[in-house]
């Protein structure tokens, strides 16, 4: 009897590379301040939530170190928020930016006009956001 061996069987399995690239170009390609785009960031918003959470469940120890350097960030993040909150409230509206109140992305859009340079920043964004998720 001969033996019959079967081809090894290729089992594709998505990596968080593969998926970061592919939202990228996919973010890439959409109009800025569109529903297309803002799709895409909660695509995103939904995996940081389930790394996040899929993480070590163990605490890291608490020192003083630590409890000052989380009081610093969360107030420059505080301070950001805010300021993104008030430019965006006092845009005529929701999709269409205003030149004296910008947020951050009215600021960026015209460095990241050029598709190879909005695909980078998606890039550099979603690579900082997995980053700071899977720590």
């Amino acid at each position: 009897m001969t033996e019959q061996r079967s081809a090894p069987r290729f089992r594709w399995r998505a990596t968080p590379l593969t998926v970061g690239i592919v939202l990228a170009a996919g973010g890439a390609a959409t109009r800025p301040f569109s529903w297309p785009a803002t799709a895409m960031v909660a695509v995103a918003a939904l995996g940081a939530l389930v790394l996040a959470f899929r993480g070590r469940s163990e605490r890291p120890p608490c020192t003083t170190r630590l409890r000052r350097g989380v009081a610093v960030w969360s107030m420059l993040l505080g301070a950001v928020l805010a300021w993104e909150v008030y430019a965006l409230l006092r845009q005529p509206a929701l999709n269409q930016p205003s030149d004296e109140h910008p947020t951050l992305s009215t600021l960026l859009d015209p460095a990241l006009e050029q598709w190879p340079l909005r695909l980078a920043g998606w890039l550099v964004w979603l690579g900082a956001g997995c980053r700071l998720v899977s720590r």
